[in-house]
């Protein structure tokens, strides 16, 4: 997974054409020489996605505190997936168990000092199963909107602004996560971060996450 942080002010004048420019071909080598040391290991990518248990809407406590600290955690990405329910696509009552999933991540992970990813396109339901609707489908931005609207609600209601950065999408380079078009998914893009723009200040996100 690769992620490309854009700016708040670039990004919301962008026109579609520009924002296509995004999505790049990796080049290039890259050699790791694993004889040769250069200082030691400051442990910037120390975390993980979906490592911690769920404990209802708390904090985990199942896995000594050592096993967190010693690797010098850092951060952690999650938003619900591969649980019971299917996300917004099935309904408030199917985004509930994910969202409380997430919260117990996101406690767990601010017990920790660390950063939370909430990875929105779990909480939506594409999580690798196939659904039946995608964000701005026909050009209709109802649904998603009433959606992200709820998300910012249950964000607020929950305290979980602080050490929070929204994955606005993940991977939809990948089908199985984003079974429409690139222009669609384009213009969910900016919809989404200027809607999280409108609402809050407070609210961080990153760009989306590219599989290659």
């Amino acid at each position: 997974m690769r992620s490309f942080t854009i700016s708040s002010v670039l990004l919301s004048s962008l026109t579609l054409l520009e924002a296509a420019s995004v999505r790049r071909v990796a080049n290039g080598v890259a050699t790791v020489d694993l004889s040769k040391t250069f200082g030691q290991a400051k442990f910037l990518a120390s975390g993980w996605i979906y490592g911690f248990p769920d404990n209802g809407t708390e904090a985990d406590t199942s896995i000594p505190a050592n096993y967190i600290t010693d690797i010098k955690f850092g951060s952690s990405r999650a938003g619900g997936a591969q649980t019971s329910s299917r996300g917004w696509v099935d309904g408030y009552d199917s985004y509930l168990p994910r969202f409380k999933s997430t919260l117990s991540n996101y406690r767990t992970t601010r017990k920790y000092n660390g950063e939370f990813i909430l990875l929105v396109h779990d909480l939506w339901g594409a999580d690798g199963s196939s659904i039946p609707r995608f964000p701005g489908d026909n050009g209709n931005w109802t649904e998603t909107d009433a959606f992200l609207t709820q998300l910012v609600k249950d964000i607020k209601a929950n305290n979980m602004l602080n050490g929070l950065i929204l994955d606005i999408w993940n991977e939809p380079d990948i089908d199985i996560f984003w079974a429409r078009t690139w222009s669609q998914f384009l213009d969910y893009y900016v919809h989404a971060h200027n809607f999280f723009k409108q609402v809050s200040t407070h609210i961080s996100h990153s760009s989306f996450s590219l599989d290659y």
